[in-house]
């Protein structure tokens, strides 16, 4: 909620292209790791209360404009219904240990300050680990890691994956659809 009221705190006006923006954003780009779902049913937890909503942001719309502006946006997630699968999922970091064994099967030329961007997630240092981690599961199922450093005394980042079934190259193909990271930073590492 509080998410949703930072963005649109310097907008003009809570109206029909606000409520596109932020619908199409919580369907393609979830907060945190949450799943459309979630976020869903935290907006119509919120609107069900009798609590005042906006504690924190202090926008300058009235409480009843933004009851409404988020009562369109559970409206336009209803609409767009059936609501696609997210194109990953953030896995817990503590996960780690299960890919300290794995060869990477990509090397992105990008140090980890650089990478949270395009994924739009952070990468963590797990408690007792040297380096910055972030696990996924693609849409597919199939998980990976981001690793900087990949290689010690360099500024790359490692993508690897304990899926040895599917091919090298669909896997780094669903990363490179699934963020906006640039293909020309990847190079493939054949196993």
């Amino acid at each position: 909620m509080n998410a949703i009221l930072d963005s649109v705190q310097f907008s003009d006006t809570l109206g029909p292209e606000e409520v596109g923006r932020i619908s199409s954003a919580l369907l393609t780009e979830p907060l945190w790791n949450l799943h459309p779902a979630e976020e869903y049913q935290a907006l119509v937890e919120a609107l069900r209360s009798n609590e005042e909503l906006d504690t924190l942001i202090r926008t300058r719309y009235s409480e009843s404009e933004l009851r409404r502006f988020l009562s369109s946006i559970v409206a336009e997630l209803d609409h767009r219904r059936p609501w696609p699968e997210p194109p990953f999922r953030e896995l817990p970091v503590s996960g780690w240990t299960r890919f300290s064994d794995a060869d990477p099967i990509a090397r992105i030329d990008l140090a980890w300050p650089a990478i949270q961007g395009p994924v739009r997630r952070m990468l963590r240092k797990p408690v007792g680990e040297s380096r910055y981690w972030l696990l996924l599961q693609l849409r597919s199922g199939t998980e990976i890691a981001l690793v900087w450093p990949g290689w010690p005394g360099e500024s790359a980042t490692a993508l690897l994956s304990t899926d040895l079934a599917t091919p090298i190259q669909d896997i780094v193909g669903e990363v490179v659809n699934s963020t906006a990271l640039d293909p020309k930073f990847i190079s493939i590492i054949d196993r």
